[in-house]
């Protein structure tokens, strides 16, 4: 007890005040990681996307590249200047999943194959992904008013999306030349 008065004597007020000040910051410092970790991890958690979400945007991805690649293309074509394009989907992504077929001796049952991650849950084996199909396409371009133009436009789209050409609209823009 004497060498501890002692030291604080040596050391003075201002520096033993310091180092208590420092010594309960680093305990916080500490112990503020563990009480606060889990709240951070279900934050990040709750920011993150929702599949339903991820969807949505993957959708909405899809339609993007579909309409820019549409696009680029057409701005090679003769004829047909300035365009814009919109698609339509159907509907979203369909994932084909393995089907595991018993015959029994009332009949055949058909049941879903799962797959479990390392952490034991478990999902549809998935065998294949179907792309959303395109239902309608909007075009408007310059040459959207010469007959030989919008002819080869529905050909050309009706052939990239397998769509009937009444799903094809192709329009004259309000900034072509008349």
């Amino acid at each position: 007890m004497e060498k501890m008065k002692k030291i604080i004597q040596k050391a003075g007020p201002a520096r033993m005040g310091a180092a208590l000040v420092c010594g309960v910051l680093l305990l916080f410092l500490t112990w503020g990681d563990s009480l606060f970790g889990d709240s951070r991890e279900k934050a990040a958690a709750e920011t993150s996307e929702s599949p339903a979400r991820t969807e949505e945007s993957s959708l909405a991805r899809y339609k993007e590249t579909m309409e820019q690649e549409l696009v680029e293309l057409l701005r090679q074509v003769e004829g047909v200047g300035n365009v814009e394009v919109m698609l339509t989907l159907k509907a979203s992504n369909e994932k084909v999943t393995l089907k595991d077929n018993t015959s029994r001796e009332g009949g055949s049952e058909e049941e879903t194959v799962l797959i479990e991650d390392s952490e034991r849950n478990s999902s549809p084996y998935v065998i294949q992904e179907k792309e959303p199909e395109i239902e309608g396409v909007v075009i408007v371009c310059s040459g959207g008013a010469d007959a030989v133009i919008k002819r080869e436009i529905t050909e050309a789209v009706g052939a990239l999306f397998q769509i009937e050409s009444h799903k094809i609209k192709i329009m004259k823009s309000k900034e072509a030349k008349e």
